[in-house]
Order: C-alpha cells, then sequence, then structure tokens
C-alpha cells in the first residue's frame, strides 16, 4: 500500500500525502486511514464521522473508485486544497465573521444607547438595569448552548443557524419600540435564546473544515470579528448620535436597534446560501466535488474525523452529551477556560470608568462621544493582538504555553486594578492592556480541537458545556461583583479576578500534564 513516509516535525505534516487515503493510489484492493504516516484504528461510528478502520478492513463511508480524476496528480491535489482554502477564507469565513459582529452588536448594543440617550428617556439613572438588561440574555445564552449543538447534529446548520439569526434581527429592531425596561428584558430573553447557537455553531463548522495548523488562526480572526462588533457598535452609536438623533421623532438611541436589526437580517438571509454544512454533506454552490474529497482526505490526513449530519438516536446522545461532563477533557477545559473569560469582566466597564472622571472644576473629563469612541482602540488592540498570537500558535504549534502567558498578563492587569492606584494613567494601561487578552479563547478552542480531533461530537460538546457554564457563571456575577452602584471602583469584583487568573493557569497546567 501506499504508506506515507512517517513524519519527523510539525512543519513536515502540512505536506499531506492524500494518494495514501481511501481513493489514493495503492488503494485500489482495500482502502485504510492514515495519520502521519501512522494508521490509525476505528472510533465509535456513533460520532456521525467519517469513520476510519483499522488496517484490513473496508472504509464505509468515504471511498472513491480510483481514476484519473479521483486521482490527480500530487501538485494538482495541492492545487485543489490551496483553492478549496482560499474559497473558504473568502466566502465561509468572512460570512462567519459579519454574522459574530451582528451577534455581537446586537448582545452589546444596549451599553451604547444607555450612556447615549436611552438612561435619560427611560429614567434609567441609579437603577441595576445595565446587569439585569445582561443577565436577562445571558441565562438563555447559557441554557441553549447545548441543544444548539445537538440541534446542527439532525438540522442543516445552513438552515438553522440563518433561521436563528433572522429571529433576533427582528427582536433586536423592536427593542426600539420599548417604552420602558420591562418589554426589554422579555426581548432579551429571546434574543440570548436565538443567539445561543451562533458562536458554537460556527465553531463547530470552523473545525470541520480546517487543520489544526490553520484553526487557531481562523478562530482568532472570528474572534477578532467580535471585537470589531464592539468598535463598530460604540463607532456607529457615536455617528447615530450625531447624525440620527431625534430623525422621524426617534432619538438616536432608538435608530441604533433598527438599523442593527436591519444588517442582521440581511446578513441572516445570505447565511441561507453560503455556509457549507459539513464535508460529507454540504449543499453549497461553490464547492466542486474534487474540492470536497480533498476536504475530507486532509482532515483524515492528519487524524481528524469530520462531522455529519446523520441523526443519532436521541437517548444514547443524550447520555453521551451528559457523559462528557464527567470527563477529564471537560472539566480541566472549564478550570482553564471559565475563570478566565469570567476574569474578561475586568475591562467590560471602562466606558463607566471613563463616564466617571471629572476634571478639577467637577465638569466631566470626556464628553459622551469621547466615553463611547476611547474603548474603540482597546478593541483595535484586541483584533492586532489576537490575530498576532494566533499566528504564533499555528506556526509554532504552541498552545498551552502561550495561554499561560495571556494569563500572566491578565494576572498583572487585574492586580492592578485590584489595587485600583490614585494614578489615572496606570488604571488607563490596565484597562488597555487587558484587551491583549482575549486570544486565550482562540488559543483553548484550537487546543481542544487538536485533543478531540478524533470524536467530532465530543470536541463540539466539551466547547458548548464549557461555554454554557461559563455563561451561567456570567449570568450570576455581575449583581455580586459588578454591581452599577459601585462603578468604577468595585469593592470585589477586580479582587476575584485575579483569583480567577490563578485557577486558569492552574487548570491549563493540569489539562497540559493530565493529557500527558
Amino acid at each position: 500500500m501506499g504508506v506515507p513516509a512517517k513524519t519527523t516535525s510539525a512543519r513536515e505534516s502540512e505536506n499531506y500525502d492524500l494518494t495514501a487515503l481511501p481513493g489514493g493510489r495503492g488503494a485500489i484492493e482495500k482502502t485504510s486511514n492514515w495519520t502521519y504516516g501512522r494508521e490509525i484504528e476505528a472510533s465509535d461510528p456513533d460520532d456521525g464521522a467519517a469513520v476510519p478502520t483499522s488496517k484490513g478492513n473496508q472504509v464505509a463511508t468515504i471511498s472513491e473508485s480510483p481514476s484519473p480524476e479521483r486521482n490527480p496528480t500530487p501538485d494538482h491535489q495541492q492545487a485543489i486544497e490551496k483553492r478549496l482554502v482560499r474559497k473558504l477564507d473568502l466566502i465561509f469565513l468572512p460570512l462567519a465573521c459579519i454574522s459574530i459582529i451582528m451577534k455581537k452588536i446586537d448582545q452589546s448594543n444596549y451599553k451604547a444607547a444607555y450612556t447615549a440617550g436611552m438612561r435619560d428617556d427611560l429614567s434609567l439613572a441609579g437603577t441595576n438595569v445595565l446587569n439585569w438588561l445582561d443577565i436577562y440574555f445571558t441565562i438563555p445564552l447559557a441554557i441553549f448552548q447545548v441543544p444548539s449543538i445537538l440541534m446542527i447534529t439532525r438540522v442543516r446548520p445552513s438552515l438553522w443557524l440563518p433561521a436563528l439569526e433572522l429571529c433576533w434581527g427582528m427582536l433586536t429592531g423592536c427593542m426600539a419600540a420599548a417604552s420602558s425596561v420591562q418589554p426589554m428584558y422579555v426581548l432579551r430573553w429571546l434574543i440570548g435564546m436565538c443567539e445561543a447557537s451562533a458562536w458554537p455553531g460556527t465553531t463547530a463548522l470552523l473545525l470541520s473544515w480546517y487543520t489544526p495548523r490553520e484553526m487557531a488562526k481562523r478562530q482568532a480572526v472570528y474572534l477578532s470579528a467580535s471585537y470589531v462588533g464592539s468598535m463598530f457598535t460604540f463607532a456607529m452609536q457615536s455617528a447615530i448620535h450625531q447624525t440620527l438623533d431625534q430623525k422621524a421623532g426617534l432619538p438616536g438611541w432608538r435608530w441604533l436597534f433598527v438599523i442593527n436589526g436591519i444588517m442582521t437580517v440581511v446578513v441572516a438571509v445570505a447565511g441561507f446560501f453560503l455556509i457549507p454544512d459539513y464535508p460529507e454533506d454540504t449543499r453549497v454552490r461553490y464547492l466542486t466535488s474534487e474540492e470536497l474529497i480533498v476536504a475530507r482526505r486532509r482532515l483524515e490526513s492528519c487524524g481528524k474525523r469530520t462531522q455529519s449530519r446523520q441523526p443519532h438516536p436521541i437517548m444514547p446522545l443524550l447520555l453521551k452529551t451528559l457523559k462528557v461532563m464527567v470527563s477529564w477533557k471537560f472539566c480541566l477545559l472549564f478550570l482553564a477556560y471559565a475563570p478566565w473569560a469570567w476574569s474578561q469582566q475586568a475591562n467590560a466597564y471602562f466606558n463607566l470608568f471613563l463616564d466617571s472622571l471629572r476634571n478639577g472644576d467637577g465638569s466631566p473629563r470626556y464628553s459622551t462621544t469621547e466615553v463611547t469612541n476611547i474603548p474603540v482602540g482597546g478593541y483595535a488592540i484586541s483584533v492586532v493582538s489576537a490575530i498576532a498570537f494566533a499566528s504564533l500558535s499555528d506556526r509554532l504549534q504552541v498552545r498551552w504555553q502561550l495561554a499561560i502567558f495571556v494569563d500572566l498578563i491578565q494576572l498583572l492587569c487585574t492586580s492592578i486594578l485590584a489595587a485600583w492606584p490614585a494614578n489615572v494613567g496606570l488604571k488607563m494601561f490596565a484597562f488597555f492592556l487587558s484587551y491583549t487578552t482575549g486570544i486565550n479563547e482562540s488559543i483553548l478552542i484550537a487546543w481542544v480541537g487538536d485533543i478531540c480531533k478524533d470524536n467530532p461530537t465530543e470536541r463540539a460538546v466539551i466547547i458548548a458545556w464549557t461555554v454554557s457554564v461559563m455563561f451561567a457563571g456570567n449570568a450570576s456575577m455581575p449583581l455580586g461583583l459588578w454591581p452599577a452602584s459601585q462603578a468604577p471602583d468595585y469593592k470585589y469584583g477586580y479582587k476575584v479576578a485575579v483569583g480567577f487568573c490563578v485557577v486558569s493557569i492552574v487548570g491549563i497546567i493540569g489539562f497540559r500534564f493530565f493529557r500527558s
């Protein structure tokens, strides 16, 4: 059989010998699946993946008969692979990024609206309404993470994800009509329920198309798009406040919800046509049959099984989902990921800190526009640092080492804010530096993709459970740790964030050595 030579370095592993995979040359009599020159054993077929087999067994999932069209030259195969990745990078990844931008805008636009007129128009000053609006959004976001992951094993992601995005876009537009905060609580709950599918569903699709050496950078681009969403929210609110305020009798903050809703609906409609589902089961027209063959083979060549839409029996699937919660992979990923994510709340209220600063005569140091625009610089730092760190992670194949380094940066930032020095410049430095630490999401998710590469259902459910519990914490912590009445010098928030950083570092180290 045409067995590829055993690789000796991570760099060499980028050159996949696709001809050694099912349907390649040397696979005429029987087919096998190879991982870096090593045949991998059969895995649980219930995961709905392209199932590799042990030596001597016939592959029942992907087996193309040998032919000149099915077996192009290695150079031609590499050209096909480059074309495939280029199409994913130019069509699917931008769509995913635009979608997460809209998600981020619709998720956080109420904060921009609050400081640009909503607080005064709805008489919300001195209340905890910001925290409650966040809680009513976060609770359903936590509850529906795992069900959403299970749904995309039964329903096409290209139908499920855009349909929910369409719903939350229309609900966002309805926020403009609220005459009090109570209807906003209901709308925020429904928006959170619909948005729960977006991040885990898209991440599962990215993991199903990109190889380990490509994943961290793409996940970082996807993460950076969420920062762009935050930047765009404040920048757009600033523009709306100056140009559309009182147009057609509506204040600027109401126009924000209207425009956001329309934009989200447009993106959702595009998703019905451009989301590629899985390599095993796609219906998009921009990928050719030979590109799909190469898509499956290149993932298998690095030991990564692909997700499919084959429905599982519901009870075994539910039991498997619950079993994941007691696995070491989930427990240690949770310790590494969730405390880090909770520590990110340290810069979530940066605009309130800016709003609290006063000149010597008691006048505000920054105008409403400046309070809106200054945090944009922090999100720009997030974008640049995310791409830089992720490129380093993919190039050197370092995950846990880089994750610890990022956690140490966050530990420094939260320690400064916990001390709350009199020096305003030092606090500004800590806030801005903390924006570099959002990359840990991409690093840890790529790491899980590496560890669970042979089990697509497990990796998707582990990520969904982890994010679900993380959001549950986000829903319960703000009132105790970040009450609006204590802003910006929170009594416990920054101090607890220091502890979260330490726990995350311990979780990363445990994840690394328990895996070994």
